[in-house]
């Protein structure tokens, strides 16, 4: 199993109800073994119930250091851990980052235009 969780995760908005992840890799010295998968587990800051997304291997063609978490709630804030595993096991999870979801358009500020 890793020694080490994955470096650089990040995360931002890309709607009011969806959050892209990304996350570099394990460092060289602490994959102790081929990664396998990734799990990137979130939950609302407020609450404790946690969900789970598996990422497929990372030895696909597409870049799986990412997920796009969707069907969230809006205007929320997330806290959002990734961890990865080999055949041994899960490695440690990330430090938590926190996310907010956008706000709905119909609650934006709207844009004020005067007329001269």
């Amino acid at each position: 199993m890793p020694g080490a969780a994955p470096q650089a995760v990040e995360g931002h908005n890309t709607s009011s109800t969806s959050i892209l992840v990304t996350w570099g890799e394990v460092p060289a010295d602490k994959k102790h073994g081929k990664i396998l998968e990734y799990t990137v587990i979130y939950k609302k800051t407020k609450e404790d119930t946690e969900t789970k997304e598996r990422v497929i291997s990372p030895s696909t063609q597409f870049n799986s250091r990412q997920i796009k978490l969707t069907k969230l709630t809006e205007y929320t804030s997330y806290s959002i851990q990734v961890l990865a595993a080999t055949v041994k096991g899960d490695g440690p999870r990330s430090e938590p980052i926190t996310v907010w979801t956008d706000q709905d358009s119909k609650y934006k500020e709207k844009s004020i235009k005067f007329l001269e």
